[in-house]
């Protein structure tokens, strides 16, 4: 009998509901799947304020761990496979994935054993997983794959439904606006990833990261990655903006914080567009360079 462990942290439980479809085949197979369900010290809130929410951005962009509850699974197994599932903050792998990364017990979890990523996104996630690749590699694991599921909608209207969601909770559509989130359509149809990996724990002859890939697990648009790219290292900026006088004035960071709560939804609206154009051309520019990045992105 197969045996696979679940490692994630799902705040709105879009992620969660995700695994379950990826795992549907292998719970057909009578697999035995463990859930480690990360958790949090100090929980988050969800809804989120919207400074709760902005306040979570340094140590979401500079990677800082927090403290999380004793996990409930030993790491013994044995396995054949771990999934790893986590959600982007901030062009981030979420905060209480990353603290897992950098958990003194991660290694006994990830050493020698085949590990597949799972992501549930808005639509940039490439360099977070270029992170937790490098990371998993660190830790003695052994990448075979990564599945990636996005919203579908256009980058600005999905910035406004998430918004909505966050905020207030409500992920259903209103106005002109789709539902937040990842389409029904595309949940249900993630089971076809968990199919091709239950073919290849099976002994198929197959390559786990190209077939998963011909199955659509993994889709990069040479702009979006330029775009993602641009606003990292504006974020970096950001980050050392908010924290630059912490030490000698305590009370900046949530000045600059609220400063910050204002004018990234702001931009995001003003810039985009302006951005997007941009980004395209430059896409077609650079379209050679791209290419041969995204050929070595997706090399599993």
């Amino acid at each position: 009998m197969k045996r696979i462990l679940i490692i994630h942290y799902s705040q709105t439980g879009q992620l969660t509901e995700l695994l379950r479809s990826i795992a549907a085949p292998w719970e057909a197979a009578d697999y035995r799947i463990d859930h480690l369900v990360l958790r949090p010290k100090r929980p988050y809130p969800f809804p989120w304020s919207r400074m709760s929410f902005f306040d979570a951005f340094p140590e979401s962009v500079g990677r800082v761990p927090v403290e999380l509850v004793p996990f409930d699974v030993p790491p013994d197994g044995p396995y054949d496979l771990v999934v790893l599932g986590y959600t982007i903050w901030f062009l981030n792998p979420s905060i209480p994935f990353n603290s897992f990364l950098e958990h003194p017990l991660a290694e006994t979890y990830l050493k020698g054993r085949p590990v597949l990523t799972v992501i549930g996104a808005r639509n940039m996630w490439v360099l977070a997983q270029e992170h937790v690749r490098r990371r998993v590699a660190e830790l003695g694991g052994h990448m075979v794959g990564n599945i990636s599921v996005e919203d579908r909608s256009p980058n600005l209207v999905s910035i406004i439904t998430i918004i909505r969601w966050m905020f207030q909770g409500k992920k259903d559509p209103f106005l002109m606006f789709p539902a937040a989130g990842i389409r029904p359509q595309e949940m249900q149809g993630a089971a076809r990833f968990g199919e091709v990996v239950r073919l290849w724990l099976e002994g198929k002859e197959l390559d786990l990261g190209p077939a998963l890939q011909e199955a659509g697990a993994m889709r990069i648009k040479p702009a979006l990655l330029l775009l993602e790219k641009r606003a990292t290292v504006l974020f970096g900026k950001y980050r050392e903006f908010i924290l630059a006088h912490v030490d000698k004035d305590p009370g900046s960071r949530r000045r600059r914080v609220a400063l910050l709560s204002r004018l990234l939804p702001i931009g995001a609206f003003i810039l985009s567009p302006i951005t997007a154009i941009s980004t395209r051309v430059l896409s077609l520019v650079q379209r050679g360079a791209i290419e041969a990045e995204i050929r070595r992105i997706m090399d599993y």
